[in-house]
Order: structure tokens, then sequence, then C-alpha cells
């Protein structure tokens, strides 16, 4: 695996030197922002050897099965060992084994490992460079930037950030054991007997606390062993195979376990400086337009000078959503609408009369001309014909646009 380019890098264009060092590709970059301190948690590094599968199907052999004989009213357990090298070398040149004194064992287990390989329906693609979909994500939620509070007696702390704790784990290399479990016995009578106990588990999840895997039982063959001036010795041989995951500490000279916190977001506020009151006309200033789209997108903007508060999506579409009403005939001076006016999303009342422009065969009439407040049912305007000049005809199409629910 190539390694990290740690040095001659160019921190305006963030491009390391094309060193090649071990590969046939450049370098990686060495980001900084994925090492993160290690002594300062309790969170062991998720290890599972060769070893560890030993002895979780020796365990499993030895205090779940709990093979065991009857002999003179007696029950003698079997006991369980692991073949190493000096005691395997006396059992492939004899056929049998002989203790430190040269007795025979019997009745003894031995477990022998013949090979590990990697399953092939679930081999990994970290080719070369361990690929980054390979992991596996595990979250805390209290953490210490974020510690737990308890609600009925709360101790005044700052408060907390919306920060979680996360550690990541390689995924384990999935493998496939082959076991030889060589048992010994003095009689055929107690060799059947020791099988009985062990058919059964065929197919169980072999191991112990967390580590259990699936173990099948294969054919078993049968061997008397004849020795001279001894009795004689019968022998059968159980093939396990054992469907196990391998995950050391460390691969590719980097650690299986990353811990890292859940993702920072900058924020930048937003201050829009106008002139006048936005709710005080019909006109949204060109400054709160250029910001629209961000607003829309769930953005806020700070509001100052003619005007203070907060800008939502909720605010905009109040401020942007200008429709027109044609209003009714009544009398000459006087028109109706059949229509409410809108509720201010910041100050929660309805609409003022600022916040419309009136319209009498498309010219447009001053505020000074007419009185009206704006209602959460039938609008009533009134005109003063003395200072509009003429009187309103039922031909006249007079036009309210503003603000309507």
């Amino acid at each position: 695996m190539p390694r990290l380019n740690r040095q001659d890098i160019d921190r305006k264009t963030n491009k390391p030197n094309p060193m090649r060092t071990e590969g046939l590709t450049d370098d990686l970059l060495l980001n900084r922002a994925y090492q993160e301190r290690r002594d300062d948690d309790v969170i062991r590094t998720p290890k599972r050897t060769t070893y560890d599968v030993d002895y979780a199907i020796k365990w499993f052999i030895e205090n779940e099965i709990q093979p065991q004989l009857i002999t003179d009213d007696q029950i003698i357990p079997v006991p369980v060992i692991f073949a190493s090298g000096e005691k395997w070398d006396n059992v492939r040149r004899l056929g049998y084994l002989r203790d430190e004194k040269g007795m025979l064992q019997s009745p003894i287990i031995m477990l022998k490992r013949n090979s590990v390989a990697e399953r092939d329906q679930m081999k990994s693609l970290d080719a070369n460079r361990p690929q980054s979909e390979n992991v596996r994500v595990y979250k805390t939620k209290y953490n210490e930037r974020n510690k737990y509070q308890d609600d009925l007696f709360p101790i005044p702390t700052n408060i907390p950030q919306e920060s979680e704790k996360i550690y990541v784990v390689d995924i384990p290399k999935y493998v496939t054991m082959e076991y030889d479990m060589m048992i010994w016995c003095d009689f055929t009578t107690q060799m059947n007997s020791l099988i009985d106990q062990i058919l059964p588990y065929g197919r169980f999840a072999w191991g112990n606390e967390n580590n259990k895997f699936s173990t099948t039982i294969g054919q078993i063959s049968f061997e008397t062993v004849n020795t001279v001036g001894e009795d004689r010795l019968v022998r059968a041989t159980v093939p396990l195979t054992v469907l196990g995951t391998l995950l050391s500490e460390q691969e590719s000279r980097r650690s299986t376990l990353h811990k890292m916190y859940s993702v920072k977001k900058l924020v930048f506020d937003i201050n829009v400086d106008v002139t006048d009151n936005i709710f005080a006309t019909t006109t949204v200033p060109a400054k709160v337009l250029q910001i629209q789209q961000f607003i829309n997108n769930g953005g806020t903007a700070t509001i100052s000078g003619g005007s203070s508060g907060t800008l939502d999506a909720a605010t905009m579409l109040y401020l942007t959503n200008l429709t027109d009403e044609i209003a009714t005939y009544v009398s000459v001076g006087t028109v109706t609408i059949a229509h409410s006016a809108a509720t201010n999303p910041v100050t929660t009342m309805l609409a003022t009369v600022n916040e419309f422009d009136v319209y009498i065969n498309g010219q447009y009439i001053d505020k000074v001309v007419y009185s009206w407040i704006p209602s959460s049912s039938t609008q009533t305007i009134t005109f003063d014909t003395a200072i509009l000049g003429y009187s309103i005809e039922a031909s006249d199409t007079v036009v309210v646009k503003g603000r309507w629910s």
C-alpha cells in the first residue's frame, strides 16, 4: 500500500509532490482531519484472531458439549487439548498420544486446525488500498461535548453542543476454517457414546460470549490403532467446518478503529440593511429579492435599518405574494371586496392599508383619497369624491393589489 505523503505539501494548493514510494500511483495526501486522539476514551480496538476462534471452539466442547464417559459407575470427563507442534508430531508418527511418563492418553479429544481460507461469496474489495465504504459506523449520543443532563434534577451547566461521537470499524474478513477433532478411546462402545454426544451439535453456533461461529460436522472416519505390548485404541476423526471472522488491530499500517465527531456546520449570518419599513409598502427592496432563493431554501437573514427582525421563508412568502382583487360597486363613493387581508407572520396582525395599492381603470389612487381599515371579512373602501374629482360609476374597474390571504 502506498504511504501517506507527509512532506513537501503546498498549503495553497493542498497538493503533494508526485512521490511514488511503493506503488505506481501518487502517494495519498495525509489528512489530519482523520487523526483523532484515542488516549482519552475507554473504547478498545476490536480484535478477533485465529486464536480467538480456536479458543471459542475448544471452550464450547469443554463447557457446552461436556463429553464424558461412564466407567465403573463413575462419570469421567474427557479432556480436550489443542494440537501443539510436539503433540501433533507424536500423533502423526505413532497414531496416538503419550504423556510425559510414556502412558497412553485415552480417552482424550485433540483439536487441530488444518486451513484458513477467505470465503468466496464474501470477499472484500479493498485491493491494495482499503476502501472507505468497507466499514461499520457506531454512534454515541452522549459524550464529553454533549453530556447527559437529568431533567428532574438538572445541574447548571453550559448548553450542550449537538455532537455525536462516531466510531468507524473496518468490516472483518469472513473466513472458512477447517479443523480435525480426533478422539481416542479404549473401546468402541466408549467411542460410540462420545460420537452420540457430539453429533446433535452439528450446525450450532460454537463459541463463548460474543465469539460464536457457525460450525458444521463433516463425515466421521474411524480407525483402530494397535500398539505392540499395549492395549488397542479406537480413534475417530471428526472434521469441523467453522465460518469465522478475523479482524486485526491494524491493517496496512493503519488502525481498524477510527474515532471522529459528527460533521460540523459553519453558518454565516446575513444582514440586510433597508431604509424603509418593508411592511409599510408593496414594494419589496431589491436587497431582499437578491436573497430570496437563499431564504426559500431554508436560510434566514437579519433585517436592520427601517425594519428589524428575522427574515425567514414564511416572511419572504408574505412579502412577495402580491395578488389583485376586483372590487364590487356599491355607490358613487363606496366599493367592497369579499376577501380577507393576510396575516403578517412577524407581527401576527392583519396587513395594514399601506400594504395595498388601489387602481381605478388602471390609474393609481393616492391613499389620502380613500379610507379603509383591512379586516378578516368583507372589505369596505370609501372614497372622497371631492378630492378624487369624479364619482365612481358601475362601469369603472377598481382593482386592489396587495397582500391578500
